[in-house]
C-alpha cells in the first residue's frame, strides 16, 4: 500500500479507535444524504409501481369507448381483439355513476358491470382474490358486491340490503311515471388495497347494468388484459395501423398521464431537494478538511523534506474524502434499507394510516429499490466528497516547505 493512502486511511480511523470523530461525524452526514436521497427515490418508486399496477388490475390495459355513445357490435370487435396473440382477456363492460340508498342514506357509487354468464373478466378478480367475505360467483341479478371502504363508510356489511337509482330513470320521471330502484342484497365486499376503487366502485351482472341504464344489447366499453411482457403503447399502436377497430383506443397509462406525471415530478423535485442537501454537506466536510490540513502544517512540511513529492500530500487528502464518501454511502444504503424495512411502523406513527390512505390511496406504504437509483446516490455523494478533498488537497500541495517547518 503506498504511504500517502496508509496515511490516508490512518488519519479517519487512528490506532486505538474505531473511528476519528471527524470522520465518524462525515461518514454520518453522507448516510443520512443517502438515506434521504435513495429513500426518497425508493418509496416514489414503489408508489409509481403499485399504482401502475392498481391501475391495470382495475382498469384494463386498454380500454375502447365509442365516443361516448354505447357499442353494439361488440361480438365482432371481441371476436378480432382475441386473434391478436398479445391478448389474454377480452370483456363486455357497462359502467356509470347510480344513486344507492341504505337506510334512507344516499350513496353515488360508480357501478361496474360484471358477465356473470360467462364468469370471466380483463381484471384479476379471481386471480388476485380481490372479493372479501364471499366470492366473485356468488354475484347474479339480483345482488351486488361493494368496496370495502364505501362499505365500511356507510356501514353495509354483507346481507344487507340496498336499492339502486339510475340516471335514466328521471326519463320515467319526465313522463310522470314513478320509478322503481332496484332492490340487490350485498354478497360480498370489493379489496385492493386501492382506496379509489375501494371506496368508489361497486359491481353488478351485467344485464342489470344493461337494465339500468337502457343499453339493450350494447356496452360502453370493451377492456383488454394482455400477456404478460405486452407493450400496451405498442399493442395500440398496432390496433390503429390496423384499422380493424373503428372506436376511440386508450391505454391505462394515457387514461392516467396526467396523474402518473405528477408522481414522477414529485420524486424528481425531491431529489433535487436531497441533491442539495448533500452538497451542503460536502462543504463542510471541505472545511473540515482544509482545518485538518492548517493543523498538520508542519507534518507536511516534514514529509516535503523527507522527499514527499506535492501530488502524493495532494492525494492524501483527496482519499481521505474519497474514502468518507465510500463508506458514507455504504453505510446510507444499509441505513435506508433497514428503516425502510420499519416503514409500516413509522408510518403509523408518523403520520397514521388513514393520512397515507386520503392522499396516496394506499393503506401500506409501498416501496420499490432500484439498482440505478442506489448506484446515482452513491457515485453522486462520492465524486462530492472526494471533491471536497480537493480544496484542502492543493491547499497541502501548495505548501513550501521551509514555510511549513517554521509553522507554529
Amino acid at each position: 500500500m503506498p504511504w500517502w493512502l496508509y496515511i490516508a486511511f490512518k488519519q479517519l480511523f487512528p490506532s486505538g479507535k474505531i473511528i476519528s470523530f471527524f470522520a465518524a461525524v462525515s461518514i454520518l452526514g453522507v448516510a443520512l444524504g443517502i438515506l434521504g436521497l435513495f429513500g426518497t427515490q425508493s418509496v416514489m418508486n414503489g408508489f409509481h409501481a403499485q399504482i401502475g399496477e392498481k391501475l391495470r388490475d382495475t382498469t384494463g390495459d386498454i380500454i375502447i369507448r365509442n365516443f361516448g355513445q354505447p357499442i353494439y357490435n361488440h361480438k365482432v370487435i371481441c371476436e378480432r381483439l382475441r386473434k391478436y396473440p398479445e391478448v389474454d382477456r377480452v370483456e363486455t363492460v357497462a359502467k356509470g355513476p347510480v344513486m344507492m340508498l341504505h337506510r334512507n342514506v344516499p350513496i353515488f357509487p360508480m357501478l361496474r358491470s360484471y358477465d356473470t354468464v360467462k364468469n370471466e373478466t380483463a381484471l384479476p378478480l379471481k386471480q388476485k382474490n380481490y372479493v372479501k367475505m364471499g366470492f366473485i360467483e356468488d354475484l347474479d341479478d339480483d345482488s351486488i358486491i361493494i368496496g370495502q371502504r364505501l362499505a365500511a363508510q356507510n356501514g353495509i356489511s354483507v346481507g344487507d340490503k340496498v336499492e339502486i337509482f339510475s340516471p335514466t330513470m328521471l326519463d320515467k320521471i319526465k313522463k310522470d311515471e314513478v320509478p322503481m330502484p332496484s332492490s340487490l342484497e350485498v354478497v360480498g365486499l370489493l379489496c385492493t388495497d386501492y382506496s379509489e376503487v375501494d371506496s368508489n366502485v361497486a359491481l353488478v351482472s351485467l344485464r342489470r347494468m344493461r337494465d339500468l341504464y337502457n343499453l339493450g344489447d350494447g356496452v360502453h366499453s370493451i377492456v383488454v388484459a394482455l400477456k404478460d411482457g405486452a407493450n400496451c403503447n405498442e399493442f395500440s399502436a398496432k390496433l390503429y395501423s390496423d384499422r380493424k377497430i373503428p372506436y376511440r383506443i386508450s391505454t391505462w397509462l394515457t387514461s392516467n398521464e396526467g396523474f402518473l406525471r405528477v408522481i414522477k415530478m414529485e420524486k424528481v423535485m425531491m431529489s433535487l431537494i436531497i441533491f442539495l442537501i448533500i452538497i451542503v454537506a460536502s462543504f463542510s466536510i471541505c472545511i473540515s478538511l482544509y482545518t485538518s490540513v492548517l493543523r498538520k502544517t508542519r507534518e507536511i512540511g516534514l514529509s516535503g523534506a523527507m522527499g514527499a513529492r506535492p501530488y502524493q500530500i495532494a492525494l492524501t487528502y483527496c482519499f481521505q474524502g474519497l474514502f468518507i464518501g465510500v463508506f458514507g454511502s455504504l453505510f446510507g444504503i444499509v441505513l435506508t434499507m433497514t428503516i425502510l424495512h420499519f416503514r409500516e411502523s413509522l408510518v403509523e406513527l408518523i403520520v397514521g394510516r388513514e393520512a397515507l390512505i386520503e392522499f396516496y390511496h394506499f393503506a401500506h406504504l409501498p416501496v420499490k429499490y432500484e439498482l440505478n437509483d442506489a448506484m446515482w446516490a452513491c457515485t453522486f455523494a462520492i465524486v462530492l466528497c472526494t471533491l471536497a478533498g480537493l480544496f484542502p488537497a492543493i491547499r497541502a500541495a501548495r505548501l513550501k516547505i521551509s514555510e511549513a517547518m517554521r509553522n507554529e
